[in-house]
């Protein structure tokens, strides 16, 4: 596993949660992936269903096409997915190959631009492309693989390149499409509910457990992320150590703030986002 196949399982907890709540965009969405990947539509959701999906949304067969290409376990001549293809870029004039010497020799011929895989195929697109994609084609990662995705292809520098693209789609799919933001708004607390909660789970500045209903941990999750410094930038030790400050399931704390939204996490660095103030009395 790497940071690539770790989003896409967090999309696909995030995605079952809100299908648990019978979110109306991401049940379109999740209709709409089935359908065109031509997959039943089950009685429940399961997470094994949301990991294909989530895998589908990025532009792979399944979650196990995803995990082996991210993964950078494929091999020459296989389906390497549309991953670094969407509905964002489908106005831009590509040049479109069926083998990899014919892209490399375009590529050489013009080096300002840039050599994609797509399926079994190639793409040699330009700067204007990348950046619709929400990549910076002037990225330092994109001169250590000579703007060669698939020679690139599993190297640190391909790692940041598709972070980037992964953290693009994340935004596109469900900050505007699955509209997390508003589910988000639903799950919010009132003060006196958010008091509520932090005196039956707070204990002399010690989480005393994990709340099971998402409700209730949104309020512990907000008040924790606001112990955090909003200018500071956390190792992944760092951040461990403190949540095991408030609670010994340091992993669990860290998951959550990831799912939620309240954290990033780019490169084992995480942050926090703006937080809704909570004080316990």
């Amino acid at each position: 596993m790497n940071a690539l196949t770790n989003e896409i399982k967090t999309r696909a907890r995030l995605l079952l949660k809100l299908l648990e709540s019978s979110n109306n965009a991401a049940s379109k969405r999740a209709l709409i992936l089935s359908r065109k990947q031509r997959w039943d539509i089950p009685e429940q959701w399961q997470l094994r269903h949301c990991l294909n999906l989530a895998a589908a949304d990025c532009g792979f067969q399944h979650w196990e096409h995803a995990r082996e290409v991210l993964g950078g376990n494929s091999v020459a001549n296989t389906d390497m997915g549309d991953f670094w293809h969407g509905a964002e870029v489908s106005g831009y004039t590509n040049h479109w190959f069926a083998n990899y010497a014919e892209a490399l020799a375009q590529l050489q011929a013009n080096p300002e631009e840039y050599l994609l895989p797509y399926r079994y195929q190639y793409l040699v697109v330009s700067a204007d492309y990348i950046s619709a994609l929400g990549i910076a084609p002037d990225a330092p990662a994109w001169a250590q693989i000579a703007n060669d995705l698939v020679a690139g292809y599993a190297s640190a520098s391909w790692l940041r390149l598709a972070q980037q693209r992964m953290q693009a789609s994340r935004i596109e799919r469900f900050e505007r499409v699955w509209d997390v933001q508003q589910s988000a708004l639903d799950l919010q607390s009132t003060e006196a509910e958010a008091q509520r909660v932090l005196k039956s789970f707070m204990q002399n500045g010690r989480l005393l457990k994990i709340p099971e209903q998402r409700k209730k941990r949104l309020v512990i999750l907000q008040w924790l992320v606001n112990q955090l410094d909003v200018a500071k930038k956390y190792s992944e030790p760092e951040i461990n150590r403190f949540f095991l400050g408030f609670h010994e399931d340091y992993a669990t704390l860290r998951r959550e703030m990831i799912i939620n939204g309240l954290m990033v996490r780019e490169d084992a660095v995480y942050w926090r986002r703006t937080a809704i103030p909570i004080s316990v009395q």
